[in-house]
């Protein structure tokens, strides 16, 4: 009975090796200035678009326990609607509001990226 318990205890502990990987973002949330993406592991990892980044940007998320590349893609092809919306908020003081319509693309260090839209889509 031992040698069966040692065998099941090894098999499970093979299992559980094999789905530890890097921490994996869960979702994304992107003002006009900065991108927040929460891990998997707990951790939040963020950064700052450079100034003049209208078009979107590209860089590495700081405060992550792994390297994460990562590409903004603005959508400048907003309704009407949105774009009062967006004029009354920041006239309001609150130009992050609405967050801006994007793709934002996280490659990490083994080179598998994640796609998210912004803002998420509705469930």
């Amino acid at each position: 009975m031992p040698r069966a318990l040692i065998l099941t205890t090894a098999a499970a502990l093979a299992l559980v090796a094999c789905t530890v990987g890097p921490p994996r973002p869960l979702s994304v949330s992107l003002t006009d200035t900065t991108i927040t993406v929460p891990m998997s592991n707990g951790t939040t990892c963020t950064d700052t678009a450079p100034p003049g980044a209208a078009a979107g940007w590209s860089g590495r998320l700081q405060g992550c326990p792994t390297a994460y590349a990562y590409t903004v893609e603005i959508d400048d092809r907003t309704n009407p609607v949105r774009y009062v919306l967006e004029e009354i908020f920041t006239a309001l003081g609150g130009p992050d509001v609405i967050a801006p319509l994007a793709t934002v693309t996280i490659t990490d260090g083994t080179g598998r990226t994640r796609t998210f839209a912004s803002p998420p889509p509705l469930p």
